[in-house]
């Protein structure tokens, strides 16, 4: 027998229109100007580009959530893709979660919870749009609404699903997975230099240390620093390493593996993408860079800025091939 989970595409609409309820209050709090618990922030609280910009955000994701709660139930194309828009709006509202779980091992301590609490809300709602959206989608086209196949008869509760054998990504999909890992060498060639007491890009490891303090790292963190191993180098090590599990023949459930990948894929990218712009522009001189950037000269900064908005854009992109690819190669089918 199939359990209520395997019976996913007969509840997921209520779920997500349950949550658009939920989320879609949060957000006409934030745009009434409350400010607990807003994604896109600093550790101070303070919205990225200024007020004016976190209202218009908030006024997206209170449309994704409008959006959501009237198209769940229908199968028109219109309707999947506003789903799918709502999707991408709920996805928004993730920005930064897997940087903030890095910084939680980092520092052992939560700095801003309620933040993490809304980007773990948003999270939940763009596994459940985006299920909702694949759901109504394969229902227009009169397609198996669990696993997207032509069926001759409609799916029984008892059904049990066929999984595929295990078998590795094709060729092509890995070399270009690799090739955006190697973008991660230039970020984490700097920060390893850093951490063996070398210098670079004219900041020397005494003066990076500096910049932060030990009572704000955990004992995990500290114990790594005096290894010389950065620990956010770790996490893109670990990164990588799914990565690879994700392209070859790995025999753990599906979920174990495709909804981290997913969460950190767009996690990293929305973190990554404007970092690497703003990089390039200030790299350039085509933006102004900070007037007190010590202990880096405005060039030295812009790089770095350069080197880890690549990094995590990279890795993200990586982790979003891959994931896609091991969806497609496990998918299972009814029988």
């Amino acid at each position: 027998m199939v359990g209520r989970f395997g019976r996913w595409p007969e509840w997921v609409g209520t779920a997500a229109r349950t949550w658009a309820v939920v989320y879609g209050a949060m957000a006409c709090y934030w745009i009434a100007g409350g400010r607990r618990g807003f994604p896109i922030a600093n550790v101070e609280g303070d919205p990225a580009g200024g007020p004016a910009v976190a209202t218009a955000i908030s006024v997206v994701l209170a449309i994704g959530c409008a959006a959501a709660l009237v198209l769940a139930r229908s199968v028109s194309r219109i309707a999947v893709g506003g789903l799918v828009f709502a999707t991408a709006t709920a996805a928004m509202g993730t920005f930064g979660l897997v940087l903030s779980a890095v910084g939680i091992v980092a520092s052992g301590a939560i700095e801003r919870p309620l933040a993490l609490i809304s980007q773990s809300v948003a999270l939940v709602g763009a596994v459940l749009l985006s299920s909702t959206a694949q759901v109504q989608s394969r229902r227009r086209r009169s397609r198996c609404p669990r696993c997207g196949r032509h069926h001759p008869l409609p799916l029984r509760p008892e059904s049990p699903l066929i999984r595929p054998r295990p078998r590795p990504s094709a060729p092509r999909t890995r070399r270009t997975a690799y090739l955006l890992l190697l973008l991660l060498l230039p970020w984490a060639t700097v920060k390893s230099v850093w951490m063996l007491g070398g210098s670079a890009l004219g900041v020397t490891a005494t003066e990076w240390t500096a910049t932060t303090s030990t009572s704000d790292q955990s004992w995990l963190s500290r114990e790594l620093s005096r290894a010389g191993i950065d620990i956010t180098v770790l996490a893109a090590i670990a990164g990588a390493a799914l990565i690879l599990l994700l392209l070859h023949t790995a025999s753990a459930p599906r979920w174990l593996l495709l909804f981290p990948a997913a969460t950190a894929a767009v996690s990293l990218t929305l973190y990554g993408v404007p970092l690497t712009i703003w990089g390039t522009f200030a790299l350039t001189g085509i933006a102004p860079t900070d007037t007190d950037p010590a202990p880096f000269t405005p060039n030295g900064l812009a790089a770095m800025i350069l080197f880890g908005g690549t990094a995590f854009t990279a890795l993200g992109t990586a982790l979003t091939i891959a994931a896609h690819s091991h969806h497609h190669r496990t998918r299972p089918t009814c029988t």
